[in-house]
């Protein structure tokens, strides 16, 4: 186990699953075992965390502002997004969310916990519903520094 630093979380993460924890136990997961999704942390402070469950239904036309209500409902109950600031407190990490999909979460602190290996995030936040508590549990992978092939300088390009 790590302790939770600032430059240990700077970089993008990928997401290997998120489950409730309900409790009597039960788990569950809110987009499926297969849900995707991409948490960033920049170096200035601004972070970004984007889930979405497999096999989302396109919508019937380009415009979603023109696809039918109940076809715009399904993709936001498919999606959960929000950024803002960021920063490491004891025992966790606090994003103070400026921009989201779902409104009523814009201003609000979103408190987590933090649990950091050398590849894998872990972050929870209880969340009281009707059946009392339960905890939200999301694992993220350290995305690799570089993907795909180097790209060339303009220069480089150049010099062919």
């Amino acid at each position: 186990m790590l302790s939770i630093t600032a430059q240990r979380l700077i970089g993008a993460w990928h997401l290997q699953r998120w489950e409730l924890v309900n409790a009597d136990g039960t788990r569950t997961a809110p987009f499926g075992s297969d849900a995707t999704g991409l948490l960033l942390y920049t170096r200035d402070g601004w972070m970004s965390a984007n889930i979405m469950a497999a096999g989302r239904k396109p919508l019937s036309r380009a415009n979603p502002r023109t696809a039918p209500a109940t076809e715009r409902a399904s993709a936001f109950d498919g999606y959960f997004g929000y950024c803002g600031r960021w920063r490491v407190v004891p025992g966790g990490v606090h994003h103070e969310v400026t921009i989201a999909l779902n409104p009523a979460l814009v201003g609000t602190l979103q408190v987590r916990r933090a649990r950091l290996t050398s590849s894998t995030l872990t972050l929870s936040a209880d969340e009281a519903v009707t059946a009392g508590m339960r905890t939200h549990r999301l694992v993220w992978r350290r995305t690799p520094r570089r993907i795909g092939p180097k790209r060339r300088t303009r220069t480089q390009r150049n010099e062919r």
